[in-house]
């Protein structure tokens, strides 16, 4: 396997609790745990290299997202 391939992480099992929570299982080799970690890392030196939370970037990704689709628009109606 090739640094530069893929990992697969696999969702086993989805308990829904009545709070409205749920847990979730998942099934990955060591090279995703590695890869996952990894990804873990970098998003924390991220936010903390711009002072931002970690919860706050995570509860509001869908705002980022759309910000990004707004840009890559007039990016692309400006070329």
């Amino acid at each position: 396997m090739s640094e530069n391939e893929p990992f697969q992480v696999v969702v086993t099992d989805v308990k829904e609790h009545e709070d409205g929570a749920a847990t979730y299982s998942f099934a990955m080799d060591d090279k995703a745990q590695v890869e996952i970690a990894n990804i873990g890392l970098e998003f924390m030196l991220y936010c903390a290299s711009y002072g931002l939370d970690l919860q706050y970037v995570l509860e509001n990704l869908d705002l980022i997202a759309e910000h990004h689709k707004e840009e890559s628009k007039s990016e692309d109606s400006a070329a």
